[in-house]
């Protein structure tokens, strides 16, 4: 996507630059997510991918969707569009791109991606391929979710959802087995498992950047 076609003020600017960053280069490698135990365990693993819109604004906000109550799987929770990797798509990114675009009206066109997290496991037997989009705000305007997938649609500030202080550490119990998943809130809004250990992700990679800059500006 052109940069050009994406109106930016400073800030908007600031953050798009230290979110790609971040991410430049590969990801590392895949991460235990929620699910330690399916380290290694890819092929038993669904394919899966997810975009983290972020969208350009004077102050840039994260779009969540709040999954309907109609739906067989996770029902009700916070998640970012995404779903299964499929025979038809390229690859995973298009895949992301797809869903966003099926979930909540979202064009690829308006979506700049920046960069790809690790592969999150959960423990639902999934293998997600996190994308982070920079998407032009025009878009909000064209947004339309999709009743059948999506009850809601609703923004979480950037510089809310990448503080560390946020977060926390939150037990759940799943085939007579024990895991502690990260969670996080805004206003009435819970975000855990999956969605919150992928956010938290993108939080650590900016955060290691970051540190690794002031480390280099520190040692001349």
């Amino acid at each position: 996507m052109d940069d050009a076609a994406i109106p930016e003020r400073d800030n908007d600017t600031a953050w798009r630059s230290r979110l790609r960053r971040a991410l430049e280069g590969a990801p590392p490698a895949a991460v235990g997510g929620d699910h330690p135990g399916l380290t290694g365990e890819r092929s038993a693993a669904h394919a899966a991918a997810v975009l983290i819109p972020v969208v350009a604004a004077p102050e840039p906000f994260i779009w969540f969707t709040q999954r309907s109550a109609a739906l067989r799987h996770h029902p009700g929770q916070i998640s970012f569009p995404g779903g299964r990797v499929e025979a038809f798509d390229a690859d995973a990114r298009a895949a992301a791109l797809r869903e966003a675009q099926e979930e909540i009206g979202l064009a690829p066109h308006h979506v700049e991606i920046l960069g790809e997290l690790p592969e999150y496991r959960t423990v639902t037997s999934f293998a997600i391929r996190p994308y982070v989009g920079w998407v032009d705000p025009l878009a909000a305007a064209e947004v339309a979710p999709d009743e059948m997938e999506v009850a809601r649609l609703f923004g979480v500030p950037l510089e809310y959802a990448l503080d560390h202080r946020h977060f926390r550490r939150e037990p759940i119990e799943r085939g007579g087995r024990r895991y502690r998943v990260y969670s996080i809130d805004y206003a009435d809004n819970h975000i855990w498992g999956a969605t919150a250990g992928m956010l938290y992700g993108l939080l650590d990679r900016l955060a290691t950047l970051e540190a690794g800059d002031d480390g280099r500006c520190a040692g001349g």
